[in-house]
């Protein structure tokens, strides 16, 4: 059985990001499982105490400094592994929101690292900001470096919206194919180029960028998983009530790169929802079939925008697509009637 979100009876922690950030131990060649009290707290709330549902898992959580940040980074290791997964989350999201997609990842024998991005989780950083979507690439660089020596291949990544865009912008920019990327297999989540409504979002961004640094979060229906829903907007201590207008202007910065960069040839696998109302993702998937030719999406006619999160038996569907990929299998052309799988080239 999948982690479930804690029950609405519990009351919401009384947490500090900054305080709990500083409890975290120095993210060292060898990192320390988590024996903090306060620290254990945190993971049981959000599930993240896998170790004591994996016999043989070890979760070692601390702090990695890159470009100015303190990254918040978790690992968890197992014997017999198949690999390595480095999961990258969204825009408003941290590494507690993806307990049940490591929940599957380790039953299926990877080791996992995830962490958590500038303005997010556990990591330090304006909240929800970044001011270059080179910065993110910074953190990726270190994330990577720190896991060389002792987290064995093959790597694999997963990215979630602004994950995938992370990952994307990682892909293009350093030019990789097949055989140099530190990557045997992508799988893009609901991949962020462009957001839903993006022309309007410009010319707002354009008239509150010289008075405003910030503008009120709408919590949107980006799931059909209702207490997913309900935890987002009233529980979780972590999320940010804002949204960034400095972040809208490094986005605004990036997407116009992104879509003159030169293809690579290496393929990636993206797994769409086409209920999603986050991303302009018709737009963002020819975007990437230019960027990546030959690779493959699967669209989910059920699936909203945050698909580790969706409601079963689809997310049963989502974790069955991803292990395929991460197998370097071919998706089944129609695994069930509700899947619609083609070459990415063919999808309008």
């Amino acid at each position: 059985m999948y982690w479930r979100f804690p029950s609405s009876r519990i009351p919401r922690p009384a947490w500090s990001r900054d305080a709990l950030a500083n409890r975290l131990p120095p993210f060292l060649p060898v990192p320390q499982p988590v024996t903090d009290p306060e620290l254990q707290a945190y993971c049981q709330f959000y599930g993240l105490d896998l170790e004591h549902r994996f016999a043989g898992v070890e979760h070692r959580l601390g702090v990695l400094a890159s470009g100015g940040f303190r990254i918040a980074v978790h690992e968890y290791l197992q014997p017999g592994h198949g690999g390595t997964v480095f999961v990258l989350h969204g825009y408003f999201d941290h590494a507690g929101l993806y307990a049940r997609l490591f929940a599957d990842l380790l039953g299926r024998g990877f080791n996992i690292v995830c962490y958590d991005l500038p303005g997010h989780g556990l990591s330090s950083g304006e909240a929800a900001a970044i001011r270059d979507f080179a910065d993110y690439q910074q953190v990726l660089a270190s994330v990577l470096d720190a896991g060389r020596g002792h987290l064995p291949g093959p790597w694999h990544a997963i990215g979630q919206s602004t994950g995938g865009a992370v990952l994307i912008d990682f892909l293009l920019s350093g030019g990789f194919d097949r055989h140099s990327s530190p990557f045997k297999e992508v799988v893009l989540l609901a991949p962020l180029v462009r957001p839903m409504g993006w022309s309007a979002a410009r010319v707002l961004h354009a008239l509150l960028r010289p008075f405003r640094s910030t503008w009120k979060r709408a919590f949107t229906r980006n799931s059909g998983n209702q207490r997913f829903l309900q935890f987002l907007k009233d529980e979780d201590p972590l999320q940010s009530r804002v949204l960034s207008v400095t972040w809208v202007s490094a986005l605004k910065a990036w997407i116009p790169w992104v879509e003159q960069a030169a293809p690579i040839a290496m393929d990636v696998t993206v797994i769409q929802g086409q209920r999603d109302k986050t991303v302009d993702w018709p737009y963002n998937l020819g975007v990437i079939r230019d960027k990546f030719p030959g690779s493959r999406v699967c669209i989910l006619p059920e699936g909203h925008h945050h698909l580790v999160n969706e409601k079963q038996p689809l997310l049963d569907e989502l974790f069955g697509l991803i292990a395929d990929a991460l197998a370097g299998d071919s998706l089944p052309g129609n695994a069930e009637a509700r899947t619609r799988t083609t070459p990415i080239g063919e999808t309008e």
